[in-house]
């Protein structure tokens, strides 16, 4: 059997994952990422998800107000500062962000071919161990800890060790096999829909938004002046709606029933995003399949497939006979991750709430702020109210957004073991909030400090000195 030992482990290289690992490394320990695909970032990168959506607080953001237009909307304060605006002002530097250097919009689009080599180059800059192509399936357990992970790549099977271990999983595959408790989806136990991103090309969008301004209601944020506005300016666009186009396609069967749907006819959110993209492409992101458990390989294997014979294609044939400028368009590139908003959520020793967010909470132990609206899919049939899986938008009452305590990353029932990203614990409308892409990397790097500072203290993470912890991060420009 072969072996390897670090001092700290972290397992999953999205958003979370990169700020745990290089904030261990930062912080003296010997660091190892554990990556399944062949590059590093998730959804960043492998699911085509180009847009850091939370960097600011949601401010006015829903319907046709001044805030609808995030990938411009400067004018509420930074939530995520540390390792994701550390990110953001690289990818300004290697002219592949739309954004200013330190002031980046809400969401700031940018292109992943070049975070690729740019996530390989801050690993290597902070001494971080790689290791690609390479599936994490079991852990071996002494009590309470965590001794190895198993692994799985071309080498065969691997027991790596570790001190201390990050689960960025973002589905809590290192918690859950660990023993630690969790919850998933709503009441009903469904989760929020998946979807794949698609880049189409040749598309006239001159012709689309004459559409749009014969029939500005199918504009459902921003207005159509406003986003044609910035279009010539050649700012990215997310034209969110479409709704009428897609009932008079669907009417006639000519637009995919949804995996899962319950309705009679599809309700989904439906992007149009130029995002970083050159003139005549855009990027689709629509809701696709609803209620999959993706940590069942056999109902995330029928996911995919239908998605890829069904849904995108029905999709793309929707786009070149009912969307003016799609006529001569061709389907270019699909993300080959697939799109997750929700699996598991860990337990924690803090619980993060609605009703606390919603307070624009403080605590003691914060480790990091959020200021992304929560924003939750719907689970099922979109007719259904809230608690029956419909979809919320719920911003802030102030631009200050709200902190997340230290004891959202500590699950219970493993002694060393902590917790960054989507996995975090938080109830299902937080995580609507805390999913965003930067704010998965300011807990995955508290995290990933947390873990090389418990290495230094001998302790575990639930006995970790938060002070101590929040004066690392204060250093590294992290707002509390």
């Amino acid at each position: 059997m072969l072996t390897k030992k670090y001092d700290v482990v972290v397992v999953g290289s999205g958003p979370a994952g990169i700020g745990a690992a290089i904030a261990a490394a930062r912080g003296g320990a010997s660091t190892l990422i554990v990556e399944k695909n062949s590059v590093l970032g998730g959804m960043m990168t492998s699911g085509l998800v180009t847009g850091f959506h939370g960097m600011r607080s949601h401010q006015s953001s829903e319907n046709r107000r001044v805030g609808s237009f995030l990938t411009v909307d400067t004018r509420t304060p930074l939530m995520s500062k540390g390792l994701p605006l550390e990110l953001c002002n690289r990818l300004v530097e290697a002219h592949a962000a739309c954004a200013d250097k330190d002031e980046p919009p809400m969401r700031t689009e940018f292109d992943p071919q070049v975070m690729i080599p740019l996530l390989f180059n801050m690993m290597k800059e902070y001494g971080v161990h790689i290791l690609l192509d390479t599936f994490v399936f079991g852990v071996g357990m002494s009590g309470k800890r965590i001794e190895y992970i198993k692994v799985a790549n071309k080498s065969g099977e691997t027991h790596i060790y570790a001190k201390q271990f990050v689960d960025c999983s973002a589905d809590a595959d290192v918690a859950a096999w660990a023993g630690a408790p969790f919850e998933m989806g709503g009441a009903d136990g469904r989760c929020m829909p998946v979807t794949i991103y698609s880049i189409i090309g040749n598309v006239d969008l001159e012709k689309l938004f004459a559409y749009y301004r014969e029939h500005p209601e199918d504009i459902h944020t921003g207005t159509v002046d406003g986003w044609y506005e910035l279009y010539k300016a050649g700012k990215p666009l997310t034209l969110v709606g479409n709704r009428d186009l897609i009932m008079k396609a669907a009417e006639k069967g000519d637009y995919p029933r949804l995996m899962n749907q319950e309705s009679v006819l599809p309700n989904p959110i439906f992007d149009i995003q130029t995002s970083y993209l050159p003139e005549g492409y855009v990027k689709i992101q629509a809701d696709m399949a609803y209620g999959i458990d993706i940590t069942d390989g056999d109902e995330l294997s029928k996911a995919e497939m239908e998605i890829r014979t069904v849904q995108i294609p029905g999709i793309f044939r929707f786009l070149k006979k009912y969307a003016p400028g799609f006529e001569n368009a061709r389907l270019m590139e699909t993300a080959s991750l697939i799109g997750t908003r929700e699996s598991r959520r860990i337990i924690g020793y803090h619980m993060l709430t609605k009703e606390e967010a919603n307070s624009n909470f403080e605590s003691s132990e914060s480790i990091g702020r959020c200021g992304r609206a929560m924003n939750v899919h719907s689970s099922g049939n979109p007719a259904k109210n809230a608690e029956a899986g419909g979809q919320q938008w719920i911003e802030q009452p102030k631009p200050t957004g709200y902190a997340i305590p230290y004891g959202c990353l500590v699950p219970h029932e493993v002694d060393n073991l902590l917790v960054g990203g989507r996995c975090i614990s938080v109830d299902r409308n937080v995580l609507g909030s805390v999913r965003g892409e930067p704010t998965c990397m300011v807990t995955g790097e508290a995290a990933g400090e947390a873990a090389a500072l418990c290495i230094k203290e001998g302790v575990n993470p639930a006995d970790l000195n938060v002070r101590k912890l929040q004066e690392m991060l204060l250093a590294h420009n992290v707002e509390l």
